[in-house]
């Protein structure tokens, strides 16, 4: 129900989560050069696209008095090819944060106008010259919870690493992105120091892994629950909305939210949209923090609007990771360090697979 997609370089076909579900629609445009009474909004589909659909898209809707046409999944070589042939029918569109800085440095995207997006309240790392940040979502320390009881498990990326004390495979995600992070927090780096990364380092501290336990590498948000689930792994990296599902549903894991990491996808217009304007308006609507904390009581994402956290419920706070002494031990990954570096560490890392 809950994804995450990665993807490299600006021309990468498009990719979904395994739970997605279809939703094209016929395409609407303005006419006669007037405002659309149609928005398109690209989604990934799913459960998160159901959330917004009483959270964010109903409301617009009333408010600005059009109608949101829904379509997906993300499709990036879709939206490349859209505005390279001049034919721009899409308005909004859901996007990696870090792919969003390269499309739009490729003239894919459209300048976020900040006339009308706000920055009140918005995270930092979240207002982009070519995004603003949708959601966010945790990377955490995740593990079965009949091999390590409540208080004896690993509670930090070091203890991850500790075998001997917490014995069993490991799962880790098979993309550089997080992974290098938990790797370099793993061998003692401060989280406020992270950035630049030190990419030989990490790949060291992959080494030292590799050398005292198998490494299962995962590549879609299912796997770790099944990977904990059959005690194929003790331990894994997550994210944080699969396991609370399905934890609710009974399967024997639990997560760990100290020293997670923070990823997050953005909301972008293609360059060309015909609804520009209206589309800055939906991306200052969905992240104002009344629209953003409804969604997070919807699906286990964290709001990207600080002010959103104090309206949720102390629980549902807890349930996300966002209470103040959970989100203060939480690392929120840089999206601009990504956009400049994430091919050449890809390639390094599918290099080191080889190796071993």
């Amino acid at each position: 129900m809950f994804k995450k997609v990665l993807l490299a370089g600006i021309i990468s076909a498009a990719t979904l989560f395994a739970a997605a579900c279809g939703g094209g629609g016929s395409e609407e445009t303005s006419s006669g050069g007037g405002k659309s009474d149609t928005l398109v909004v690209v989604d990934w589909g799913g459960a998160v696209t159901e959330a917004r659909q009483d959270t964010i898209f109903k409301p617009f809707e009333e408010k600005f008095d059009v109608k949101i046409q829904v379509e997906s999944p993300t499709d990036y070589g879709k939206l490349k090819a859209m505005v390279e042939g001049g034919n721009v029918t899409w308005d909004v569109v859901n996007i990696d944060t870090f792919w969003g800085e390269q499309a739009g440095e490729q003239g894919l995207l459209e300048p976020i106008d900040y006339e009308i997006v706000s920055k009140e309240n918005i995270v930092p790392e979240m207002l982009n010259e070519y995004s603003v940040g949708a959601e966010m979502y945790s990377s955490v320390i995740a593990y079965n919870t009949d091999k390590f009881a409540e208080g004896e498990h690993p509670q930090t990326w070091e203890e991850f690493w500790d075998t001997e004390k917490f014995p069993g495979a490991r799962g880790l995600y098979n993309d550089p992105l997080e992974t290098l992070e938990i790797a370099l927090l793993a061998d003692g780096v401060k989280p406020e120091e992270l950035y630049p990364l030190d990419v030989d380092r990490a790949f060291e501290s992959l080494d030292k892994l590799a050398a005292k336990t198998e490494i299962v590498w995962w590549d879609a948000g299912a796997q770790p629950v099944e990977l904990l689930s059959s005690g194929t792994v003790t331990v894994s990296t997550a994210w944080n909305g699969r396991i609370t599902e399905a934890k609710k549903e009974g399967a024997p894991v639990e997560l760990h939210y100290n020293q997670a990491t923070l990823s997050s996808e953005s909301w972008a217009v293609p360059k060309g949209s015909k609804n520009k304007e209206l589309a800055m308006e939906f991306i200052n609507f969905a992240t104002s923090a009344e629209v953003q904390a409804a969604f997070s009581e919807t699906i286990d994402y964290s709001p990207v609007n600080e002010k959103a956290i104090e309206l949720l419920p102390e629980e549902v706070q807890a349930r996300l990771g966002q209470s103040p002494e959970l989100a203060e031990s939480q690392v929120i990954m840089d999206p601009m360090y990504w956009a400049e570096n994430y091919e050449e560490i890809s390639q390094r890392l599918q290099e080191w697979h080889l190796k071993q």
